[in-house]
């Protein structure tokens, strides 16, 4: 899948280059999410190193930036996507002398009217115009709406499919800062063994649970929160890293089942079952 990193999304809008940097986090986990399939391409347009972090310092200033780990280590992954091919201004796609109207600006000749013609979404840097959202864009008669990807859940939510994202790696982004961890998930027991229904069967209790109070989940006739107790020979966990863990059951379908364990205010979500056998036993 291609993307086109949106140099609209950067107009000087931040206060400070640290406040720049703080904001980048989201911006490098998608360029590596996208990384990770070689069929997916992100194009850019050829001088976006000028474009301004702040009223008076452009990309090309950090270069001259005290030197820090956390610059250093952004900059190397920055400069990977804006200063390396492919740039689409060098064969663009739409007519750049047609006006292709985005919030009452002309925006021919910029990324948002080249995402436009391809049908493809931006990557945005974090703005108030382009975080996370849908961008309007005509021409003439012509609408177009167009994608302005700025975190990795936005970009997961919306095109993990097309990226061909990992289930698992889907279920970390999607879950982040919420009720359920799913970066202790066993691979082997993770999210590839279920059906796509049955994954689907998944999200929406996941999604039910973590709007859930922990009151409420205990209470929960569908979601039956409880603890899984099995004689000591019969203990899926006995032999694994969680074996001293308080190991809780989470329902999904009559025979779908989710364990993990709840870690402070999280739960730490460990193995799916397909067939019961294990709840059967405790």
């Amino acid at each position: 899948m291609d993307f086109i990193l949106n140099e609209k999304s950067l107009n000087g809008q931040f206060e400070s280059i640290n406040s720049f940097l703080e904001s980048l986090s989201s911006n490098t986990k998608c360029f590596a999410l996208i990384r990770q399939n070689h069929e997916n391409n992100i194009t850019k347009i050829s001088d976006f190193y000028k474009c301004n972090i702040t009223p008076n310092k452009k990309i090309l200033d950090l270069k001259t930036e005290p030197c820090s780990d956390k610059l250093m280590r952004f900059q190397m992954q920055l400069d990977q996507e804006i200063q390396t091919v492919p740039y689409w201004d060098e064969t663009p796609e739409h007519d750049i002398s047609k006006a292709y109207c985005w919030n009452g600006e002309n925006v021919s000749a910029t990324a948002i009217a080249e995402a436009a013609k391809r049908n493809i979404p931006l990557l945005s840097f974090k703005s108030d115009f382009f975080t996370d959202c849908k961008l309007d864009v005509s021409l003439e008669s012509e609408k177009y709406s167009i994608d302005s990807i700025y975190s990795p859940k936005y970009l997961a939510n919306h095109f993990s499919r097309e990226i061909h994202l990992d289930k698992d790696e889907f279920l970390k982004i999607r879950y982040e800062d919420t009720k359920i961890d799913c970066t202790f998930l066993e691979k082997k027991y993770g999210s590839s063994i279920l059906e796509k229904n049955e994954y689907h069967l998944l999200l929406s209790s996941l999604d039910k649970f973590i709007e859930l109070s922990w009151t409420d989940i205990e209470k929960d006739d569908g979601l039956e929160y409880k603890k899984y107790k099995p004689s000591p020979k019969e203990n899926w966990f006995k032999n694994s890293p969680f074996r001293r863990q308080t190991i809780m059951k989470i329902r999904f379908s009559d025979v779908l089942r989710a364990y993990g364990y709840r870690h402070n205010d999280r739960f730490r979500l460990l193995r799916f079952e397909r067939d019961h056998k294990k709840s059967d036993k405790g």
